[in-house]
């Protein structure tokens, strides 16, 4: 995962405007979120990335991004949701 981060950061180096391909959200952020997640709790180090990084911070304020995260699902146990 950390290779495949890595080159990712090179990539979107030159793309990356708020997003990773410009202002607007692309599917390419709809697979970015998922993966910055389960390397999370895998404890990897996403901070090292700068570009990845703050386009996942910018990601996961969006509604829509929240409301698809698994913390927030109905089913999530309870001990598992964010504490508000």
């Amino acid at each position: 995962m950390v290779v495949l981060m890595i080159a990712y950061e090179a990539l979107v180096k030159n793309s990356a405007g708020l997003y990773s391909v410009g202002d607007e959200v692309t599917m390419a952020d709809v697979c970015l979120a998922p993966t910055i997640e389960a390397g999370l709790r895998w404890g990897v180090d996403f901070t090292v990335l700068p570009t990845v990084w703050g386009i996942y911070g910018r990601l996961k304020g969006l509604p829509a991004f929240e409301k698809g995260d698994w913390r927030h699902q109905e089913d999530t146990p309870e001990e598992l949701r964010p504490k508000e």
